[in-house]
């Protein structure tokens, strides 16, 4: 059913604007009554201004009947029905019962509008609204349609209201529930209503939290008091993050460990390990090597050009031939692995191992890393994300390859100790 609606509506809407246009069209070629029919069509078939023009038209009221609500101050519960009588008294035809039932309606609808919109339904309120109720003999149908009206709206008005300070407490969660109950709208779908508002309030403050690419243990207690504060269940949680956001906690996670020189420990790589050697990283690389080869050979000539007879000319002197260098870039594929005291690249023939205690200098330009050692360097190029995650890595390691007792790997795992897990 709802599928259908939607459906509906687009179509509503592609029928409206193409009338639109073809009004547009007329008018241009001043076929202005045409024009006008066809604007018409197209205001009537937008749903906006169609629905808007329909209440409209609802709200005509020919048999002067609209005049005995006028004076009805609805704020006033205790003066409401004693004033429609008076006014009933003062109209100059008697009413039938259907106009007392339109009117009844519309006096319901509109004392249950003043009477929710602080959202603090008393007592005397419901007893003021069945009273109406029974006075003008409204069937539970009759005001079923009177709260749809406005439930929907007034339950995520509550709900936004609620969650204003990022926080949803028990009685505002128990205040939601009774106004659901109330205007009979479906639990379900209040409970809807404030999952779609908790989480996108959660996805705001997450994303503030990982502006800068980090997730410390710290933020990531944060995270977890917000899930409580706007009543959202872990399980939640996970059904509600797309993959791509896990994954960039994930990553900004492992980059906060990373850069505190907190390390993932792979067991049993390709390589071979000293003892007490431990390996951290391992990336897809490929080492980039510029070669000046042998391409063969060039002449050049000397000599004098005379004429011997009428279209005869000689010829004399010499040549030499130069030898062509050529530069050409070679590639080779491997992987770049990374231990608490060496980087090594494994590749075949290719392969190379740098202790960090030979390691000058290191440099990271978008997917390329240049390593120096004495007298040679390596240039290497890795997925950019990844050049990220290694470097990060490297410095860590190097600082506690030099120290140790890293200071900040020592106030970190501090910090984890007393801290929540997010993800």
């Amino acid at each position: 059913m709802k599928t259908f609606i939607i459906i509906l509506k687009a179509l509503l809407w592609i029928l409206g604007v193409s009338f639109l246009l073809i009004s547009l069209g007329l008018l241009i070629e001043q076929s202005f009554e045409a024009s006008i029919v066809m604007l018409i069509l197209g205001i009537f078939l937008i749903p906006p201004t169609g629905n808007f023009i329909i209440n409209k038209i609802r709200m005509i009221n020919l048999d002067g009947t609209h005049k005995i609500l006028q004076t009805i101050d609805y704020s006033d519960l205790h003066t409401i029905l004693p004033v429609y009588q008076q006014n009933v008294l003062n109209h100059k035809k008697a009413l039938t019962e259907k106009q007392k039932l339109r009117l009844g309606r519309k006096i319901y609808y509109n004392t249950l509008c003043t009477a929710i919109s602080d959202f603090n339904l008393t007592q005397n309120k419901i007893l003021k609204l069945n009273e109406i109720k029974v006075y003008f003999n409204l069937s539970d149908q009759q005001v079923l349609l009177e709260k749809n009206r406005i439930s929907e709206k007034t339950v995520k008005n509550l709900v936004q209201k609620c969650y204003e300070d990022c926080v949803l407490t028990d009685l505002e969660s128990k205040q939601i529930t009774n106004i659901a109950i109330f205007l009979q709208f479906p639990l379900d779908k209040a409970e809807e209503i404030k999952n779609k508002i908790a989480f996108s309030l959660f996805n705001r403050i997450l994303e503030e939290k990982i502006s800068d690419n980090r997730l410390s243990p710290i933020k990531e207690t944060e995270l977890k008091q917000v899930t409580r504060n706007l009543k959202i269940d872990h399980q939640s949680i996970k059904v509600f993050l797309s993959d791509r956001k896990i994954k960039s906690l994930q990553h900004s996670k492992l980059l906060w460990n990373l850069d505190h020189g907190i390390f993932p420990v792979i067991y049993n790589p390709s390589i071979t390990l000293a003892r007490d050697e431990q390996c951290y990283l391992n990336v897809n690389a490929t080492l980039i090597e510029n070669k000046l080869v042998h391409a063969g050979y060039s002449r050049t000539s000397t000599g004098v050009s005379f004429r011997v007879m009428k279209g005869v000319n000689a010829r004399i002197g010499g040549g030499r031939y130069r030898p062509v260098k050529e530069n050409i870039r070679e590639t080779h594929p491997g992987t770049l692995y990374l231990t608490n005291s060496r980087m090594v690249f494994n590749a075949g023939g290719k392969s190379f191992q740098i202790p960090f205690y030979k390691l000058i200098s290191h440099n990271a330009r978008g997917g390329s890393l240049e390593l120096v050692i004495q007298n040679k360097s390596y240039s290497l190029r890795i997925n950019y994300k990844e050049t990220e995650i290694f470097t990060l890595a490297l410095s860590s390691s190097l600082r506690q390859y030099k120290n140790a007792n890293d200071h900040l790997k020592i106030q970190a795992m501090r910090e984890i100790s007393m801290n929540e897990n997010f993800i």
